[in-house]
């Protein structure tokens, strides 16, 4: 009994393996030519419902769809009314793998393809370097492995049902079986392997086939929790999606869950597939997701229009400072331009800092010598330089829509000056934060060589840029004169240098990698120039340090 317990989830991990690299090789398959197109062909209701029954069927995942199709929604590539059409037709999409497991996997012996499929696959995989043979190999070893562990889990199935006594619990409300349903869908994340878990169920006749369906009923349900999921930290269209697919799902549900004796009546004897409970499930499963589209796909405007009443969007402002004042009035605006322009300096420090994966307070607040920033900094820092570089150009746009208002109204000369200097500043500031930006791979990649020169360098080259931010925290704090500030800059210059002819020197030599020493030669580089137009920044920041204050 334990065995075949055991034979039984493996073959349920088997499933969702196969059906998990399917999915991926599936996708690799189609590219962004898919995306392009569920992008395109999502015009009109009819359409989106279209699209998403035959992405969902061609890629054999509701899931990936519907992930798919939030971040669409979320980016604004497509309108909240189509991203439910397309949600509504996936349900549709995804009872094509009922279907396919339905009669490839109980009415064909599986053995005649899916070890040949698997094996075929991989002799694809491993011998051949044309892409289109190697993703078509993974579909191949995906689709296989699927139905290998599907006819494990088949056949375990039937040998623990032998030791079942089905009495005890054949009196059970069906709506316990719909809970189950629900369980387990949630519990493995794809409504096609509880399906096919339910297939085998009813095949091994340890379930009836009011039980049955009533347990697919549950797995449409439970397979709204991905997307719920998916929605968490969204915009509030993509929450919009994912309570859309919930209501589809859940409205399908109880209307299938309230006619299931009639449907049962019609499968079961009037359709006389009394014999064949596998396709008389599928049909269940196709039949009361259409029955759902029919009914709800006209009312998509009108649930896209309740939605947008459900969750109001907030919107998101960059900068902290600016929008606070109105930029006509020029005594107020200078004041709140000169604070915003020290905040985007403050972020771009710490940006320059994260890059040569450095804590920004060990430089900016705790103050460490920079042979003590290194040895307090020896592992790499992960973060999302694209995504903060992004919102440092957030700030920069918004101050310069600001800064274009303020210069067209009656400034002194005073103002006017400071205006100069402060678009200097801004401009400096997000120019070092794209040099730096540009080189964070290089530094990841020295990071984790195994070359003791290059670990040398990428040491001093972090240690150089600690030295001259930490330059730029004393002058715009102006714990030191611009002289002295001059006067150590130019260490800074001169070990950057040294940087130059060390490394330059060996590339004679064998110590090195030419690649990679090319790449710091261009680093080493980016960075002395990044550091040169923070220092024009700095002049800007002087005015006012908000580094104390930032948030």
């Amino acid at each position: 009994m334990t065995m075949m317990i055991i034979e039984a989830l493996s073959g349920l991990g088997i499933f969702l393996f196969g059906m998990a690299y399917m999915e991926s090789a599936l996708k690799e398959m189609a590219g962004i030519r898919l995306k392009r197109w569920i992008k395109n062909s999502t015009s009109t209701t009819f359409k989106a419902i279209l699209t998403g029954t035959i992405v969902t069927a061609a890629l054999q995942s509701s899931s990936v769809v519907t992930l798919l199709t939030l971040s669409f929604v979320s980016a604004s590539l497509i309108s909240l009314s189509s991203g439910i059409g397309v949600i509504f037709g996936s349900n549709l999409g995804t009872t094509v793998t009922a279907w396919i497991v339905a009669t490839l996997g109980f009415k064909v012996k599986i053995e005649l393809f899916a070890l040949p499929m698997i094996g075929a696959g991989g002799f694809g995989l491993i011998f051949s370097a044309n892409r289109h043979i190697v993703v078509f190999s993974k579909v191949l070893i995906g689709f296989g492995l699927l139905f290998f562990g599907l006819e494990l889990m088949k056949e375990a199935i039937e040998t623990v049902a032998q030791s079942i006594d089905l009495a005890q619990y054949i009196y059970l409300p069906l709506i316990v079986f719909v809970l189950l349903g629900l369980f387990i869908t949630a519990l493995i994340q794809s409504s096609s392997a509880a399906t096919a878990i339910v297939l085998s169920a009813i095949y091994a006749n340890i379930l009836s086939f009011d039980q049955a369906a009533a347990m697919v009923i549950g797995t449409n349900i439970g397979t709204t929790v991905t997307a719920l999921l998916g929605s968490i930290g969204g915009i509030p269209d993509k929450k919009r999606a994912a309570v859309a697919h919930l209501f589809f799902n859940l409205l399908t549900a109880i209307v299938a869950f309230m006619i299931l004796p009639f449907s049962t009546s019609f499968l079961l004897d009037t359709l006389a597939l009394k014999d064949d409970l596998i396709i008389a499930l599928a049909l269940f499963h196709t039949i009361f997701n259409l029955l759902g589209v029919v009914l709800l796909a006209s009312f998509i405007p009108l649930i896209a229009h309740y939605l947008e009443r459900l969750f109001k969007h907030q919107q998101q402002v960059a900068t902290k400072y600016i929008h606070k004042v109105d930029a006509h009035i020029p005594d107020t605006a200078m004041v709140a331009l000169r604070d915003e322009v020290s905040r985007l300096f403050s972020k771009t420090m710490k940006f320059a800092l994260l890059v040569a994966n450095i804590k920004p307070n060990d430089v900016l607040k705790k103050g460490y010598d920079v042979k003590s920033v290194i040895e307090q900094n020896p592992m790499k820092i992960d973060f999302d330089h694209h995504k903060a570089y992004e919102k440092i150009k957030e700030i920069e746009l918004s101050t310069l829509v600001f800064t274009n208002i303020l210069n067209q109204q009656n400034l002194t000369r005073d103002q006017s000056h400071k205006l100069d200097t402060l678009m200097t500043s801004i401009r400096e500031s997000v120019y070092a934060a794209k040099l730096l930006k540009d080189v964070r791979e290089n530094m990841n990649e020295f990071y984790e060589s195994d070359n003791k020169s290059m670990l040398y360098f990428y040491n001093e080259l972090r240690q150089n840029l600690a030295f001259a931010l930490n330059i730029f925290q004393h002058y715009i704090q102006e714990s030191w004169s611009l002289e002295e500030c001059k006067e150590k800059f130019q260490k800074a210059q001169d070990a950057n240098n040294l940087i130059l002819k060390e490394a330059t020197s060996m590339m004679s030599s064998d110590r090195m990698n030419k690649t990679m020493l090319i790449s710091l030669l261009n680093t080493n580089r980016s960075v002395y120039i990044a550091i040169t137009s923070l220092f024009s920044a700095s002049k800007g920041a002087r005015v006012h340090f908000l580094l104390e204050h930032e948030e």
